[in-house]
């Protein structure tokens, strides 16, 4: 079987890291609307809107976490969010 592959995830504030880790996907209410981010996704910034992060890990377990608003970066497999 293939190894699943992944993105390297940080969701970050001024105050500690809320989360930091390896996911499969990972979608985020942009600026433009709701994106899933995948592995290999092409490198992007975005503003984020008020919403819901909401991420899934390689085994199934899905986490979320409210956003009022941030910026997001994805580039080589590596999702960087502050908010």
């Amino acid at each position: 079987m293939a190894e699943q592959k992944t993105l390297q995830l940080n969701i970050a504030r001024v105050d500690g890291s809320l989360f930091m880790g390896e996911v499969v996907s990972v979608t985020v209410p942009g600026s433009e609307g709701e994106m899933t981010l995948l592995p290999d996704h092409t490198p992007l910034v975005s503003a984020l809107r008020a919403g819901t992060i909401t991420l899934r890990k390689a085994d199934g377990e899905a986490e979320e976490f409210p956003v009022v608003s941030g910026t997001l970066e994805v580039s080589k497999n590596s999702v960087t969010i502050l908010l």
